[in-house]
């Protein structure tokens, strides 16, 4: 019975795709290999799904990698490559328009140069490359805001059904289990994680959500009434998803998210991002207040099972301050966690990759420059958002979504600088609008 459900859900989505390339004529193949590299990259690695146990020390594992895994991200960053190359972009024009981007880079790399393990932290910039590839090539897509939205549709409709069938019926997949007795229980579908998994179902529910209010408001007649109706399926099963994993800040930026894409949706707020600042001004403003005198957070928090240490969180970040080499520089990128670092951390704070905040993640790994040239790509990202909000530009509603989304998931969890479905979209919101390349647009009107 449970193999029929799962052949039943192939072949449903094999219509589901089918029907998905007929809804989106504008949105060309090369975005299926953006699709795959989501799924990979925001689900557990390919080596797991076959049982490749890891490495025997937390060291090798973590600081050596995976060849094989390496080897498929070298691969997809050939392929990526491979359609840029095939489009003409005017790339002094991209790195011109991006410049905050690209300085934050070239901090990054010049990170090397400090690096206590140089080795380590250029593979894993030349890994972190292929998330800027991934994003390119959506947006230097004909239409990408178009083409943003078929992918995580796409990787929504395979990761979020297939996570409550393994969840469900597939337990040894779905499920891993913890504690001294192994009775506790940790819901992660497709994921390794009930936090990965979380941030796949709060993707699913911002886009799915997203795609049905741009369908229902323009009265759309390029999407057939048909799929809408696996979307709004899709997307309870993403809260469904969200209300069981215990994943806090997912559920949280999921509810935020969605409360922001309602507002845009307004004819008074839509064009008017004045009046959203007010409204958010007002809220944090409000919220402070009734904290003063009730302690709402800490209510909020026991409400959902936090204390107010976020899980021992607040405790360990002055701990990791410590640890850090270079106040100014950092340790070089993503290099905190290596070598000896890595072995003292793993010892004293039972077994943490990350330091579960990612403001704090980037002042470890680049100090306080780091940190501010963090701030300026995000705060560069936004004023760009709010003068498209302005002129009605069809992507700046969900731009600003992500860019909130990331902001507020980074206090307690971190995203930032981390391969993953969530730093791939904040890379493609704060990145400006590119040209359209004219291979794109002359392939566009032969067709037409």
């Amino acid at each position: 019975m449970n193999v029929l459900i799962l052949i039943a859900f192939i072949i449903v989505l094999v219509w589901l795709y089918y029907q998905e390339e007929r809804s989106h004529l504008r949105v060309t193949q090369a975005t299926w290999i953006v699709v795959i590299w989501a799924v990979i990259y925001g689900s557990r690695p390919v080596t797991e799904w076959f049982g490749q146990a890891g490495g025997v020390s937390i060291s090798e594992s973590v600081d050596e990698g995976n060849s094989i895994e390496a080897l498929i991200s070298v691969l997809f960053l050939l392929a990526g490559c491979v359609v840029l190359l095939q489009r003409t972009i005017p790339w002094g024009t991209v790195l011109k328009e991006n410049s905050a981007v690209v300085v934050f880079y070239v901090f990054w790399w010049l990170s090397i140069l400090w690096s206590d393990y140089p080795l380590i932290t250029f593979k894993r910039l030349v890994k972190e490359f292929g998330t800027i590839i991934m994003a390119l090539v959506v947006l230097t897509e004909l239409i990408p805001v178009e083409a943003v939205k078929a992918i995580f549709v796409r990787v929504s409709y395979l990761c979020i059904p297939l996570s409550v069938i393994l969840i469900r019926y597939f337990p040894e997949w779905g499920r891993v289990y913890g504690g001294y007795d192994k009775s506790e229980v940790m819901w992660v579908g497709v994921a390794t994680h009930k936090n990965t998994l979380g941030v796949l179902a709060m993707v699913g529910a911002v886009f799915l959500l997203w795609d049905v209010l741009e369908c229902w408001r323009k009265g759309n007649t390029r999407v057939p009434r048909v799929p809408l109706v696996p979307r709004v399926i899709t997307l309870g099963l993403c809260w469904y998803l969200l209300l069981i994993v215990n994943s806090v800040t997912s559920l949280l930026c999921a509810v935020i998210g969605s409360v922001l894409l309602l507002a845009l949706h307004l004819t008074s707020i839509r064009n008017r991002p004045r009046r959203l600042e007010l409204i958010g001004v007002g809220v944090i403003a409000v919220f402070l207040a009734l904290d003063s005198f009730v302690d709402i957070k800490n209510d909020f928090l026991n409400a959902v099972g936090r204390d107010p240490t976020l899980t021992t969180r607040t405790e360990i970040w002055p701990m990791l301050m410590q640890l850090q080499p270079n106040d100014w520089l950092g340790a070089g990128f993503n290099t905190f966690w290596a070598g000896e670092r890595l072995r003292i951390s793993f010892e004293k704070f039972g077994g943490i990759f990350q330091a579960h905040n990612g403001y704090l993640e980037t002042y470890l790994n680049g100090g306080w420059v780091g940190v501010v040239l963090l701030a300026c790509v995000l705060v560069a990202a936004y004023l760009q958002i709010r003068k498209r909000l302005v002129v009605g530009a069809q992507e700046a509603g969900i731009r600003l979504v992500v860019l909130v989304i990331a902001a507020v998931y980074n206090y307690s969890e971190a995203s930032f600088n981390k391969i993953g479905v969530l730093w791939l979209l904040t890379i493609i919101a704060v990145m400006q609008n590119l040209p359209t390349p004219v291979s794109l647009s002359t392939n566009s009107r032969a067709r037409h």
